[in-house]
């Protein structure tokens, strides 16, 4: 992971031309919140206060990866505890999927696989999919995930409702980029495909799915030179592996 300190990323904002008002101090002092963000998530868990303690802990983590911080950790380490943090508060609630998706944001992480090894029972005796329906998520970062959601119609006919979001240097003060789409797709021997074509031709692609066999995973690609074809925010793609979490 690429570190930048105070200073670097302040300059970082003259560079690319950012509004001067987000000073170095602004970010020295939105950085040293962190430990603020896990005290709180850590007091609402105790009072078990899942859903507070989740919002605390996303924000724990969403600074963890904005700013430079380690003391005398690296940081991949305190950004996987984050991870673990919010996967505990779904534990908690029984939701087992949403918790495995955070864990397996570092998998390495030692932590995250102990974690990851105490759900495989739930994980197991949950009601086995039957059909691509479903919510499916990919970490955007900064705490979000890109989500698709299919909703069946018959058929082997789904809407297929997408957001999707990139985060620059600065993402947590700017926003992200983003993306989105809403379309109808046909699933055949698990697979189908959205197709994004508009009369100004600012999007013209397509976007494969590929349903894994067991229905657990859903591998989304842009059938096109350029991801950026489809009409979405800069940086912005589909692609990659989504899990379900439903």
């Amino acid at each position: 992971m690429r570190k930048y300190g105070y200073g670097a990323l302040a300059l970082l904002f003259a560079a690319f031309g950012c509004q001067a008002e987000i000073t170095e101090a602004q970010i020295a002092a939105d950085c040293a919140k962190i430990n603020d963000y896990a005290r709180q998530g850590n007091q609402f868990y105790q009072a078990k206060n899942y859903a507070k303690a989740r919002e605390a802990f996303i924000q724990q983590t969403a600074w963890l990866e904005q700013c430079e911080y380690g003391g005398n950790q690296p940081n991949e380490v305190l950004i996987a505890t984050a991870y673990n943090n919010v996967a505990l508060t779904f534990i908690r609630q029984g939701e087992y999927r949403k918790a495995q998706a955070w864990l397996q944001i570092m998998p390495d992480d030692q932590k995250s696989q102990y974690n990851l090894s105490r759900i495989q029972d739930k994980l197991l005796a949950l009601p086995k999919p039957t059909s691509a329906a479903g919510e499916y998520w990919q970490y955007a970062g900064r705490g979000e995930w890109e989500v698709l959601t299919l909703k069946a119609e018959g058929n082997d006919r789904y809407q297929a409702d997408w957001a999707g979001y990139a985060f620059g240097l600065m993402g947590l003060y700017y926003g992200p980029n983003i993306g989105e789409f809403s379309e109808k797709v046909t699933f055949k021997q698990n697979k189908g495909d959205i197709n994004l074509h508009d009369d100004e031709d600012i999007a013209h692609c397509t976007i494969s799915l590929t349903l894994s066999a067991d229905k657990q995973t859903l591998n989304a690609k842009t059938d096109a030179d350029d991801p950026m074809n489809c009409g979405f925010g800069h940086n912005v793609s589909a692609d990659g592996k989504y899990l379900r979490v439903d």
